[in-house]
């Protein structure tokens, strides 16, 4: 390794403080680890400090990590986690993760029972056994099965992998685990009951026998809770005995494959830097490293980029652009790409960082923006939900915000029914605006435009007859659809051949209606005018083109 390949190395991993992390996880996880392999330093810093992951149960993990150290000291010679067994554990890692940040976004939200229990509650505990803890149990089957000569890679439901870990030992993680309620949610016997309080209802067979369990929601809510902690105990009983033997991982860190890329991304995050994936297009065009950041500086980043790139190319020099994509909650996403031979000349010391990146800067492939500094509610803005609006003769849903620094812009969908009176299409889109117009828009995390209470300058809204689960699309032949409403306070649109083609666009009859512009899918509702528009003179549909390049065609 060169120098600046050791300078890189050297300077990334010191972006966090490995021994004191260590020292941690001495005290409150396992003793006898004595090193923290970079693969596993992110997941470590995970489960010692991120809710919900740091309430794992320690019963379960004591017995877990004891057992699997146990398999390894009497049959170490036989043991190998290749990238098949491998897998498995990226399947439950991934879905875990996914799977934390929802239980703390959803476990305290405040939503009707029945509707939380659909949404959050019984989802969540199936992922819990399916997605997370059997693909752990699959990775501790076929290690236990190696060791004393027996093949479990055929064991994949729930109940077989609980029946070969239980005989294998691993006592504790069936104490936690109910296959009968799992069964009862799968096979869709789950029953809310709202009198006398709110409870639920599991309906199962057991022994040729129907059961059933009811029990207050608190309680399934306690059981998804010991549920995750036994299930995080699992995972970081494997974390550990992977972190303490490596030699075991048999992994092919050069492969152009999902598990090779997997455990790179793995090894490139750090607390503060979580590097999400890495994949390529398949013809050694480019590669891809996605990239969840903390520190949003532009030089910070522009560092972290560098390191990297020299990092990946150690492995992978044969791409012909290393494409950096950084995300933050703060920050509109941003990249940063090298060509090979830039990162070549990096490692060969023939140019300097500095003036690298300047060449990236120049050609535009530096593309970070300032994160927003403005104070808002990341929590309101999270968990806002547009209201939908019901009227006895329309309803409006499907609303987005499409506001900017100058306007607040709103989009809609507007149903009217059978109605084929022009003016009773028109005072029905005069309603929906006025109602429109106060709807509340939350603040943007990474840029700031119009939000709040404030009256809408703009709406867009696409009308149609029935709110059908097709044809919602806005072309001349959908019978469904009736018009585009692109109203504005100042009667000057701000949107360009209403967002659509102009070859669609042009193919709608269009109209001024005081501040309204409308195009109609049909002819028959635009009024004519007794004055003829001159071909040059502005169009009258409020576009801004000339007439014979707007509606004149």
């Amino acid at each position: 390794m060169n120098l600046y390949k050791k300078y890189s190395k050297l300077k990334y991993y010191s972006e966090f403080d490995t021994e004191q992390l260590l020292k941690q996880i001495q005290k409150h996880i396992e003793p006898s680890v004595t090193e923290v392999s970079e693969e596993f330093q992110f997941i470590f810093h995970k489960m010692l400090y991120k809710d919900p992951c740091s309430y794992w149960n320690k019963v379960v993990y004591n017995q877990t990590y004891s057992l699997l150290e146990t398999t390894f000291q009497n049959y170490g010679n036989q043991l190998e986690i290749d990238e098949s067994i491998f897998n498995y554990f990226l399947i439950g890692y991934n879905s875990y993760s996914q799977l934390s940040d929802i239980i703390l976004d959803l476990r305290n939200f405040n939503l009707a029972q029945e509707i939380k229990t659909r949404l959050y509650r019984l989802p969540t505990y199936t992922t819990l056994l399916e997605s997370c803890l059997s693909n752990f149990l699959r990775v501790i089957a076929i290690l236990s099965g190696k060791g004393i000569g027996k093949d479990y890679s055929s064991q994949n439901t729930l109940g077989q992998l609980m029946n070969v870990i239980t005989s294998n030992g691993y006592t504790e993680i069936s104490k936690n685990i109910d296959v009968n309620m799992r069964n009862a949610i799968n096979h869709g016997k789950v029953l809310m009951k709202k009198n006398p309080g709110d409870q639920i209802c599991f309906f199962y067979v057991e022994n040729h026998t129907s059961k059933s369990t009811e029990m207050p929601i608190y309680e399934f809510d306690s059981i998804i809770d010991n549920t995750f902690d036994a299930v995080s105990a699992v995972f970081l009983s494997l974390v550990t005995f992977m972190n303490n033997h490596m030699i075991l991982l048999k992994i092919d860190e050069k492969k152009k494959e999902y598990v090779s890329f997997a455990f790179l991304a793995m090894r490139f995050s750090l607390p503060g830097i979580c590097c999400q994936s890495i994949s390529d297009t398949g013809n050694l065009k480019q590669l891809n490293i996605e990239i969840e950041i903390e520190n949003s500086d532009r030089t910070y980043i522009a560092q972290i980029a560098t390191m990297l790139s020299i990092l990946l190319y150690d492995l992978h020099n044969d791409y012909e652009q290393y494409m950096f994509n950084f995300s933050n909650p703060r920050m509109l996403n941003g990249w940063v790409r090298y060509k090979n031979k830039e990162v070549l000349d990096m490692t060969n010391q023939t140019k300097s960082f500095d003036s690298v990146l300047l060449e990236v800067i120049e050609r535009q492939d530096f593309i970070i923006f300032d994160p927003s500094l403005e104070e808002v509610d990341l929590s309101e803005i999270k968990y806002f939900c547009f209201p939908n609006y019901n009227a006895p003769n329309f309803k409006i849903n499907n609303l987005e915000d499409a506001s900017n620094e100058q306007r607040k812009r709103l989009r809609a969908r507007l149903y009217i029914g059978e109605k084929t009176e022009k003016q009773e299409i028109l005072a029905i889109i005069n309603q929906a605006i006025e109602w429109l117009k106060k709807v509340k828009n939350p603040p943007s995390p990474t840029m700031f435009h119009k939000y709040g209470d404030i009256p809408a300058d703009s709406i867009y809204i696409n009308v149609y007859i029935n709110d059908e689960r097709k044809n919602k699309g806005l072309y001349s032949s959908n019978e469904n659809f009736v018009c585009f409403v692109d109203y504005n306070v100042d009667g000057i649109t701000s949107l360009k051949d209403g967002g659509l083609p102009p070859v669609v666009w042009n193919s709608f009859y269009h109209e001024k209606v005081e501040n309204i512009n409308i195009a109609w899918r049909q002819g028959k509702y635009v009024i004519r005018q007794v004055i003829k528009t001159g071909r040059n003179a502005p169009c009258p549909c409020g576009s801004g083109l000339k007439f014979k390049k707007c509606c004149g065609k």
